[in-house]
């Protein structure tokens, strides 16, 4: 059977787990705090595809110095 208030929070995280996947991250937070969120969630991505434009540079950069050397 289980403990009624277990089933009652599993129930409350299945259905907050389902607005998140659905709306977004923070969607079951209140609004301040969501947009807080929002917002630290968007710096990150923007530094992840930072980094990885960079490391795309670096990696064709390597690759025309191994061709460049090929041809020596």
């Amino acid at each position: 059977m289980g403990n009624p208030a277990t089933v009652k929070r599993k129930k409350t995280e299945k259905r907050r787990m389902k607005f998140e996947k659905r709306l977004g991250p923070g969607a079951y937070l209140p609004k301040d705090e969501r947009e807080k969120l929002n917002a630290a969630v968007a710096e990150a991505l923007a530094e992840k595809q930072k980094h990885a434009a960079e490391a795309k540079k670096a990696r064709e950069a390597r690759k025309k110095e191994k061709a460049a050397a090929k041809k020596k």
